[in-house]
């Protein structure tokens, strides 16, 4: 087994890079001009409730996530033929987009957030793109999973993109445990020698360090909701489109251990939510990453805990599936 990276695949990461790099600064000025912006609350340890909490001390955009959509679909359209699943992807993943886009302008409410999210997934799924079997670890062979495969597949997309959404609280955090965990999936793809899945990985992440340049604390710019939503979708939907791609579900056990960091968190978030009878859709400030903060650490060693976290887990993932779990 050999890792491939092919002339593409570099193409599009540096192009990707490149392009996040010139157009992030564009559109924190763009961002300010129209109030595309998160404003501070009175001080750092303010509440608000129903909303995440506001640590940024001054006016900063959020529009980062419109610099990262536009230098990853540059970078894919430019250097790769697509195949009608991937396309159904970027299809969804545009609907994420611009609807959470609305929603950073607007503030639409969570239900109609969550119809669009859904909207998104069904495309994604009538191009093909979802889980049709899972391995039999004891006795060989799959379990055929019918409409349960469609069922879960749903879950999976909706529930990966809010989760990305919900660690998405502090400079750095979201796009730096994303990078993290598109840098693994890519490397389990070049291992298994997909190609056109690896370019659109690694473009992705090449659009995604551009924007950690000015993300990375102090904050220049945020992701905002288009920016956390979208990587989110992409994640969860590329993770389901590898795992069609092999004989076993090996890349979806890449993924899940990747990202056990945001799927902890939105199990928690649930839990917490209902315990106190509110809403699972209702934002709140009990996340982990809060709770450190509130204990006096700063935003950089709460987001290198993150990262290394996110990396072990990473590692974990990929070794359980280059060790032939079938």
């Amino acid at each position: 087994m050999h890792l491939v990276i092919t002339q593409a695949q570099l193409w599009s990461f540096l192009m990707a890079l490149a392009l996040s790099l010139v157009l992030t600064p564009v559109f924190i000025k763009l961002g300010l001009r129209l109030g595309i912006t998160d404003k501070p609350a009175a001080n750092a340890e303010a509440n608000i409730d129903g909303q995440r909490r506001r640590v940024n001390r001054k006016v900063t955009p959020r529009t980062g996530g419109i610099a990262i959509v536009i230098a990853f679909i540059v970078s894919v359209f430019f250097f790769d033929s697509l195949t009608m699943q991937l396309k159904g992807i970027l299809v969804g993943g545009s609907i994420v987009f611009i609807g959470m886009l609305l929603d950073d302008m607007f503030d639409i409410p969570a239900l109609l957030k969550l119809l669009i999210q859904s909207v998104a997934a069904i495309v994604v799924i009538a191009f093909g793109v979802r889980v049709t079997a899972f391995t039999n670890f004891l006795h060989g062979g799959f379990f055929q999973l019918g409409i349960g495969g469609i069922i879960l597949t749903y879950f999976w997309i909706v529930g990966i993109t809010n989760a990305l959404n919900l660690i998405d609280g502090l400079d750095g955090l979201a796009g730096g445990v994303a990078a993290l965990i598109l840098l693994a999936m890519f490397f389990f793809a070049a291992l298994k020698g997909m190609a056109t899945m690896g370019a659109i990985l690694v473009a992705l992440l090449g659009a995604v360090l551009g924007f950690l340049v000015f993300n990375y604390n102090p904050a220049k710019v945020f992701l905002g909701d288009a920016g956390s939503e979208f990587l989110g979708f992409m994640i969860a939907s590329l993770s389901v489109y590898g795992a069609l791609k092999l004989p076993t579900t090996v890349m979806l056990i890449v993924a899940v251990f990747a990202l056990g960091i945001p799927i902890a968190e939105t199990v928690s978030s649930i839990f917490r939510r209902a315990a106190r009878h509110q809403s699972p859709m209702k934002g709140d400030n009990g996340h982990f990453h809060y709770l450190l903060l509130f204990h006096g650490w700063s935003q950089r060693r709460i987001t290198t805990l993150y990262y290394l976290v996110t990396f072990m887990l990473c590692s974990i993932g990929l070794a359980i599936a280059l060790l032939g779990v079938h």
